[in-house]
């Protein structure tokens, strides 16, 4: 039936009404999709993807692609919205083998409006749902993302770059924010803010291999448009720590469980760049190891535990260097940072009322915590 309907599909295109080709792919889905009259399935039954539901996905596929060839933009996005939502998100159909299809779709929709949002909307809340992870596939994200930063929309790649632990997908969001801060009026005085956004970003999501290479690839560009940032270089930690010999921060600073722990840490004029690298050095650590050893007596032993200690010393320390660190929003992310990594609880920001009146009746008072989300940086380096 779907070959049959497609060449009627074809056939009203070629003579220039649209309006009939969707129609014809819509109906004729709709009828290949409808349950069965007797005993149909209870509501929100996962239903099979059979022969039927085969060709109706078929069907909608190549006539929205179509369509959207025709420059039918709605009636295109219509007809993919329909394909995922009452096909593969109704059937529980995987996005793997269907990405190609997914993506020829939404190269064909285009910028213009708000089309190319609906369709991936559906596309990443089907995604989600199926198994591609929490914000839906991984390999549209960063389709997206390198899409929209030849639109030179460097807000909206961002952020579909940063659900991205890949490390093509760090590569290009370095790309993209160090791009985005040649706008910003400080210049090279500003681009410590940017390095953060990806940085942190990243860190919260637990990528820290993204967050390295990102920060790698931003340093790169940042030292060849100014050199003047750069003061000085040394391996960091000292290849002889016991940091370095440990097996988490080697396998963090290779990519593998193999190699040297020791890597370069740039120093440069920027505070803010400085912290980026050691927060992703302190994210490697975790609770471990601190970097130096503590005498105990006649012997130097390495301190169990240090890594957190080090992580609230390194956040005061740069709070005090760097203005926007000291930024509500940001306090939250080092702060989400902290539990995430080193195990410290959010602190509790109690109302005094409330607390006296728990004291005096035997409750808890109360309270919240900072949450991580990427961090809109002010200003300040």
């Amino acid at each position: 039936m779907s070959s049959n309907a497609l060449q009627q599909v074809q056939e009203h295109l070629d003579s220039g009404d649209y309006y009939s080709a969707h129609q014809k792919a819509r109906t004729t889905a709709t009828r290949l999709l409808a349950p069965p009259r007797r005993n149909p399935p209870p509501p929100g039954t996962v239903l099979p993807y059979d022969a039927k539901a085969q060709d109706a996905a078929s069907l909608l596929w190549d006539a929205a692609r179509r369509l959207l060839e025709k420059g039918q933009v709605g009636s295109g996005v219509d007809l993919g919205v329909m394909l995922v939502d009452d096909v593969w998100l109704a059937r529980a159909v995987g996005c793997s083998k269907e990405e190609p299809k997914i993506i020829q779709l939404i190269a064909l929709t285009g910028s213009a409006g708000a089309w190319r949002k609906t369709l991936t909307d559906a596309v990443f809340s089907w995604t989600a749902k199926t198994g591609s992870g929490p914000a839906g596939d991984v390999e549209i994200h960063q389709y997206l993302g390198e899409t929209l930063y030849k639109e030179l929309d460097y807000h909206q790649a961002s952020l579909h770059l940063l659900v991205c632990p890949t490390q093509d997908a760090a590569q290009t969001l370095a790309s993209v924010l160090f791009d985005w801060s040649k706008l910003d009026p400080e210049k090279e005085a500003g681009v410590g803010r940017y390095a953060a956004r990806g940085t942190l970003s990243y860190l919260e999501s637990s990528f820290i291999l993204a967050a390295r290479t990102f920060l790698s690839h931003f340093l790169a560009l940042a030292l060849a448009a100014y050199p003047s940032l750069r003061v000085a270089s040394f391996a960091f930690p000292s290849p002889t720590s016991p940091l370095a010999q440990s097996s988490s921060f080697a396998s963090a600073s290779t990519g593998s469980g193999s190699g040297s722990g020791s890597d370069e840490l740039v120093v440069t004029k920027l505070a803010s760049l400085n912290f980026c690298q050691l927060a992703v050095r302190a994210a490697q650590s975790g609770v471990g190891e601190n970097v130096d050893k503590v005498k105990v007596g006649n012997e130097f032993r390495t301190q169990r535990g240090g890594g957190t200690k080090a992580w609230q010393s390194l956040v005061a320390r740069y709070e005090r260097s760097v203005p926007w660190l000291r930024a509500p929003e940001v306090k939250e992310a080092t702060a989400a940072l902290g539990e995430i990594h080193f195990g410290l609880k959010p602190q509790r920001q109690g109302n005094p009322l409330m607390d006296m009146m728990a004291s005096m009746f035997g409750g808890g008072g109360g309270g919240g915590g900072g949450g991580g989300g990427a961090p809109a940086i002010g200003g300040g380096r």
